[in-house]
């Protein structure tokens, strides 16, 4: 048992520590979102899914930046290069392995609507997050669903 509670501790401070670190690099850098993950093949050969990048706000953007951006609130955030700034001051973006081929979000993208530009890129990092998200969390998921309902019913008719 105290070897549970050391153990939980750890987790505990390690969790704690990771949102000081995220929040301090958001305070330094100027955006709410520093350090993002590659979730797709869309800018090879520039990055690869799984490539870690870290973020910074910045007053204005220029054509060849490299941004972060949220297309809606509820949307996954995109990595793309600026290949244009239109007249109303939006910004136009392009994944460097989409062979010019535009989504409709991706021709007016606001300021408000960019997290910031990438400053550093750490290969392979993203992994950890993208595991975690994709295979760990949803069965963890999965087996809550499916254990929940099987302890109650064992708590309530076995019992």
């Amino acid at each position: 048992m105290e070897e549970f509670k050391e153990t939980l501790l750890y987790i505990i401070i390690g969790i704690i520590l990771a949102f000081a670190i995220n929040q301090g690099l958001a305070f330094a850098l100027s955006t709410d979102m520093p350090v993002v993950a590659v979730e797709s093949n869309s800018m090879v050969p520039t990055f690869y899914k799984g490539d870690i990048l870290i973020i910074q706000g910045q007053k204005s953007y220029n054509v060849g930046d490299i941004i972060v951006f949220s297309p809606s609130p509820t949307y996954t955030p995109i990595v793309h290069r600026i290949i244009k700034i239109n007249e109303d001051g939006t910004y136009q973006t392009l994944g460097d392995a989409n062979n010019g081929v535009q989504l409709p979000f991706e021709k007016s993208i606001r300021y408000e609507q960019i997290h910031g530009k990438m400053i550093l890129r750490i290969p392979y990092l993203g992994w950890i997050k993208i595991g975690i998200m994709e295979y760990i969390v949803p069965n963890i998921l999965i087996i809550i669903f499916i254990l929940v309902p099987i302890i109650a019913i064992y708590i309530k008719f076995w019992r």
